[in-house]
């Protein structure tokens, strides 16, 4: 398929098993890194680390991506038990799943559509979906394991699967928008001296292109903003702890990026 990484899926299983070995590892290493920073709800971590396996399934495809995610997630979250940051099982049923189904449809929406404006979609897409099944996964969690929590009211505790996965969304967006395609672009002079053949690269298409996409995440992420201003308690989408003008940040900073990305592009023009 034109624009596919295919020639990448020819890779032999220890190819396959070292590449998923180093994106496990660097990502455990990354959420231990940034584990001190705590989501509002005191559940989860602030994770900018995610630019490591996003990386992975863009260029690799989707199940190093997912699967190196996945042991990634268990083997940090693993060590961040010993410091009473996370439990192995919490870990197992909100962050593994996430992980693994998150990164593996980034990787399998970006073999299908290679290009920069495609990217830019299929991660909020990917990071919709896979926060979504990780906050799913702390509520059941809380639910069954945690008897305080079993008589929250339903409205509360829908509160804090959207909040969760909201928050998430928009603290991953902002650093795998604007990161992810130039390391693949520098990256690739040397995946190709180590013998990766196939398309591993983003197809830096029309400016446009690239503004109209980024644009239509920002307004997805205004449009979630003036929903939660508008519903009865709204503003403790995040416990209270932010405002819900974060998901701005998020919106602002997908912009900024295609717009970038539209001045480079029209600059290598000239």
């Amino acid at each position: 398929m034109a624009g596919s990484n295919d020639g990448l899926m020819e890779l032999s299983a220890t190819k396959k098993l070292s590449l998923i070995s180093v994106n496990a590892a660097l990502y455990a290493v990354a959420i231990a890194v940034t584990s001190p920073i705590p989501t509002p709800w005191g559940v989860g971590h602030f994770r900018p680390g995610v630019v490591i396996p996003a990386f992975f399934s863009v260029v690799f495809g989707p199940f190093i991506g997912g699967v190196g995610a996945a042991i990634g997630c268990f083997i940090g979250d693993f060590a961040l038990s010993f410091f009473g940051l996370t439990t192995p099982l919490l870990s197992l049923i909100a962050g593994v799943p996430g992980n693994l189904i998150g990164f593996y449809v980034l990787g399998y929406l970006t073999s299908k559509r290679r290009s920069l404006s495609a990217f830019i979609m299929s991660s909020f897409i990917a990071l919709l979906i896979g926060n979504f099944v990780a906050a799913l996964g702390v509520l059941a969690y809380f639910w069954f394991i945690v008897p305080s929590w079993a008589p929250l009211p339903l409205n509360v505790k829908f509160a804090i699967t959207v909040g969760l996965t909201l928050f998430w969304l928009v603290t991953m967006m902002i650093f795998m928008v604007p990161l992810v395609p130039v390391i693949i672009r520098y990256a690739k002079p040397s995946l190709e001296r180590m013998g990766f053949k196939g398309n591993c690269d983003l197809v830096w298409e029309k400016p446009l292109s690239i503004i109209k996409s980024s644009l239509a995440v920002a307004l997805i992420l205004m449009a979630i903003y003036c929903l939660t201003s508008l519903i009865p308690g709204g503003r403790m989408i995040f416990a209270g702890v932010l405002p819900p003008e974060t998901l701005l940040l998020g919106s602002a900073a997908t912009i900024a990026s295609g717009l970038a990305f539209a001045y480079l592009i029209r600059k290598a023009g000239k």
